[in-house]
């Protein structure tokens, strides 16, 4: 009996069984090399995939509550009877916004909020991850601390004639709590009476950012450069329309600074 590679066969037949019947193993150096390189390949692509995911989870998130707080804030128009929530809620008499909690609450009720977060702020990191966020500055923060059914949160705040809601689109009690990532703004704040995502206005450099008086946010910052604190607060238009701030031809999603 002859033995070739891992196979025996008796030597019966024609060559051409014979040759049908040959199977030539692998050695051992060769199956080592080969799961070598598998190795280095999934080392390479599996943690892109894996950010692909996690970045495609979020957009899904981000959509869905965006969808949420337009649908209460037509709602809540519509409920409380008025053609203009900006002239009716977010008017300033010079001391106070009167009617802001009115509508605060009714905008709350159409969302169906659960419960709230046990504290009125919760640890954050800007867009870049280089910084993190404890306490409200000056209500520039967000605190979306009411969670909805979904598991996602949101906040309202109302100052400087603008209507500011705040998402988290996995809540409070889930990460990344992440400016640009799962945290974003969205404002009430023109004529149009409608509910845009926040946009970034200017890029500032650090020299010029010494000449301002709202440091931590002036801009409304969304850049991978940016030291900022609030790096992140101006991301929400950029990742509602998948456009990278970097660079418009791109993705938002596919270009997140991990």
């Amino acid at each position: 009996m002859k033995t070739y590679g891992m196979t025996e066969f008796t030597g019966e037949g024609g060559p051409e069984n014979k040759l049908l019947s040959r199977v030539l193993g692998f050695t051992l150096a060769e199956v080592l090399i080969t799961l070598g390189i598998i190795g280095i390949v999934a080392s390479m692509t599996i943690p892109q995939l894996i950010k692909n995911y996690q970045a495609k989870v979020l957009q899904t998130g981000l959509k869905k509550s965006y969808a949420n707080i337009s649908n209460a804030y037509l709602m809540t128009k519509a409920s409380l009877g008025v053609s203009n929530v900006r002239a009716a809620f977010a008017t300033y008499n010079g001391v106070e916004y009167p009617e802001a909690k009115r509508f605060i609450d009714e905008f709350y009720n159409n969302l169906k909020i659960m419960k709230t977060y046990e504290k009125s702020m919760y640890p954050m990191t800007n867009y870049t991850k280089t910084k993190t966020i404890t306490s409200n500055i000056g209500k520039d923060a967000p605190t979306a601390v009411k969670v909805l059914p979904d598991g996602s949160s949101v906040g309202i705040h109302i100052n400087m004639n603008h209507i500011r809601i705040y998402v988290d689109t996995n809540g409070p009690y889930s990460k990344p709590n992440r400016l640009g990532f799962d945290i974003f703004e969205f404002r009430v704040m023109d004529s149009t009476d409608q509910i845009k995502p926040l946009k970034e206005s200017r890029r500032y450099t650090d020299e010029e950012l010494e000449n301002e008086t709202n440091v931590h946010l002036a801009g409304f910052p969304c850049n991978k450069n940016s030291t900022q604190l609030l790096n992140g607060m101006g991301c929400a238009w950029y990742a509602v329309n998948d456009v990278s701030p970097e660079d418009n031809s791109k993705s938002y999603w596919k270009n997140l600074p991990w």
